[in-house]
């Protein structure tokens, strides 16, 4: 196989990745349309009317503004929460001559982000669209059913009409009618918006918005002058700015007209899984100081491992108590183990929690009253619980404030990693894995089944508190590579980006490439691993452009961005502002060059997009073309990409620590403990 052919698969995998300011995905669903009847004002006695709308959409501002902004968005996407609060600070700064009108995309690899969606449009049924639009941004990190609901009560919704709305199938048409308005418009990435039809991709700066505002502003004084009325003014403009879309944006947007049926792509085929492995037996061991439910020589150990912000782990409890209601405490024992996923903000805190509530020996009443209560998990919320289950609450908070438990919670981490129980909830009886929110009557075959086994072993002699511990003596265990590889490449670190102190005791070397959608995804789990250790760790930024325009490793071209957007980088160093132009150009991926044309023309306008960037982060543009145009830039990128080739980069992002290859996963859970590891001289 080709290295570039091997790269291009590494980067094939990677295609559902984020991407600088925009995050990339086809709708799972988008041919079911809600009908786009406008507003009904209320009478007293009725329901609450809808929020104020724009034919069936969210709208807020005037009812006929000089300028409309569309947003298209997703709640759960990071960028779109930073490009959000920018769209709040216009609207307040344009009140009078701007309106902003909201339209769903949720992506697919987002869980979250349609129950949000549907969550805001059953808010919009009582007029509190807005309310909980803000409710969401503001905690992207806490989006569950349980907090829908709290945030509901909170701005001062109908409850039970929200949760009737919330089931609509109506309202559920209304995110897919959303989702078919975006990909008609071409926008299959969040967040995408349209100025007066201008568009505008990715989480852009403020400005970049101001300017285009300003400039509507002023065209659309220019037609009233000439006597056009106000109310046509939108779709006179957006006609003119968009001459491709902008009668589909007036047509579905200003109109609320059905979208065309081929802009609703058919869900993928469903892939055939491959049936779950059940019979292997896993070596589950014990450390011996978790929960316990049932006797200690129990014929059957089933063992959970759980998350008590997973809403699955919630959901299975009611089989787990048809589980213990038919299984007596000497013929299945429950054993509790930890598995707090990484985002889940209060998973560890809550994990904690419980553990400090077997201090006082009611560890399954507190455990039970946390699944209970999953939305209000928070370090300041425990303690209520804690009291509400009859614990001594200033004992209780001693130990949650001595995080006691960490090493425990570890140590059910550790057995976790080596047995792939990686997600949550996962279950093993005597060994074998039972994954997910399972019916009773799987649990029940299972144990049944394992039963019959024990009472053979029992009667050919085998102790009843001995079954456990043989039966899982030779299960399988999985061995994950080691986080760093033994090989380690001297690299000079000479000349190249450095965030952090020069002579840090971790170096983090990061082979990138502009136009890498990975490359974009891990800069923030970079960044916080870096800012969490500032003293003592560096991050090193060197080149590896997959593009044969600069790179000779490739025989083709992958990028054609790429390189010019390495050279203004280094252009951008020169002037103190590397870091900076980093991250508005991974914000800007998508939009940096056009997609078709002539390469030379390709390339000229992507230099203008290069050059207003530099103008947006500060920097002295003509210094920056002059720096370019000498090729300053020649010897350095030579000098990384020889280096990737010493160091074996087939791809990008590649991450190296002390000159040793990462591969333990790019987040910053992961990175930070390898770190940490490092820091404290165990690996």
């Amino acid at each position: 196989m080709k290295k570039d052919t091997a790269i291009i698969a590494i980067i094939a995998v990677a295609v559902l990745a984020f991407v600088g300011g925009t995050m990339m995905n086809k709708p799972k669903k988008a041919g079911d349309v809600a009908s786009a009847a406008l507003p009904v004002t209320a009478k007293p006695e009725a329901a609450p009317a809808p929020a104020p709308a724009f034919a069936g959409s969210p709208a807020q501002g005037p009812e006929h503004a000089k300028v409309t902004l569309v947003e298209i968005s997703d709640y759960q996407c990071p960028f779109c929460s930073r490009a959000n609060a920018t769209v709040d600070e216009l609207h307040k700064e344009y009140a009078n001559d701007l309106k902003v009108v909201f339209v769903n995309q949720p992506l697919s690899f987002h869980p979250h982000a349609r129950p949000a969606a549907i969550a805001a449009l059953a808010a919009h049924k009582q007029g509190k669209f807005w309310e909980m639009h803000a409710k969401l941004f503001g905690n992207q990190k806490e989006l569950s059913d349980e907090n829908y609901k709290k945030w509901a009560k909170e701005i001062g919704l109908d409850a039970a009409k929200f949760d009737a709305d919330s089931k609509d199938a109506e309202v559920a048409k209304q995110v897919d009618r959303d989702q078919a308005v975006s990909t008609a418009l071409d926008v299959n990435g969040t967040p995408g918006f349209f100025v007066n039809g201008v568009k505008l991709e990715g989480a852009q700066p403020k400005e970049a918005f101001k300017k285009i505002i300003d400039e509507q502003i002023k065209m659309a004084n220019d037609e009233i002058g000439k006597g056009t009325a106000v109310v046509d003014l939108n779709e006179k403009l957006t006609r003119a700015n968009n001459p491709a879309l902008g009668s589909k944006i007036i047509g579905l947007i200003f109109k609320g007209e059905e979208p065309p049926k081929t802009a609703a792509q058919p869900a993928p085929a469903k892939k055939e899984r491959p049936p779950e492995d059940m019979t292997t037996v896993w070596k589950v061991e014990l450390h011996g100081a978790e929960p316990v439910k049932g006797n200690m020589d129990a014929l059957v150990t089933l063992v959970e491992y759980t998350d008590f912000q997973c809403p699955y782990c919630s959901k299975v409890r009611d089989a787990l108590a048809q589980v213990e209601k038919n299984y007596p405490a000497d013929k299945v024992r429950f054993v509790f183990k930890n598995q707090p996923l990484p985002f889940h903000n209060n998973a560890v805190i809550a994990a904690e929690a419980a553990l400090c509530g077997l201090d006082q020996g009611k560890f399954w009443q507190m455990e039970e009253r946390l699944f209970g209560h999953q939305g209000e998990l928070s370090a300041e919320q425990l303690p209520g619980h804690a009291k509400e289950v009859g614990l001594d609450v200033a004992k209780f908070q001693k130990c949650l404030d001595s995080h006691k438990y960490k090493e425990h919670i570890a140590k059910d981490q550790a057995t976790a990693e080596k047995i792939t129980a990686t997600g949550t909830p996962a279950f093993f009886i005597m060994g074998r894995k039972l994954g997910g929110n399972r019916p009773f009557d799987d649990f029940k075959k299972m144990i049944d089944e394992e039963l019959t086994k024990a009472e053979a072993k029992v009667s050919s002699g085998v102790a009843r508190k001995d079954l456990y511990a043989k039966t899982i003596a030779d299960g399988k265990e999985f061995i994950p590579p080691p986080a760093l590889e033994a090989k380690v490449t001297d690299f000079d670190y000479t000349g190249s980006p450095t965030l952090g102190p020069k002579d840090a005791k971790v170096k983090i070397v990061e082979f990138k490439d502009f136009e890498c959608p990975f490359c974009a995804k891990i800069i923030p789990a970079l960044k916080q691993v870096q800012k969490d250790n500032a003293s003592k760790v560096s991050l090193v930024f060197k080149h590896f452009p997959l593009s044969n325009q600069c790179n000779p490793k490739m025989s083709r071209e992958m990028h054609p961005a790429a390189c010019l957007a390495a050279y203004w980088s280094m252009a951008a160093e020169a002037q103190g502002k590397f870091w900076e132009f980093e991250d508005i150009v991974f914000q800007n991926y998508q939009a940096m060059m056009p997609r078709e044309g002539e390469m030379p023309a390709r390339l000229a306008a992507q230099t203008e997009n290069l050059k207003k960037y530099a103008k947006d982060i500060g920097m002295d543009v003509a210094k920056a073309e002059a720096y370019v145009g000498a090729k300053s830039y020649d010897e350095r990128i030579k000098k990384d990409i020889a280096e990737a080739g010493a160091a074996g980069v087939g791809g990008t992002p590649a991450v190296y620590i002390n000159g040793r290859k990462y591969g333990a996963g790019l987040n910053a859970d992961k990175l930070g403990k390898v770190v940490q590891q490092i820091l404290d001289g165990k690996l």
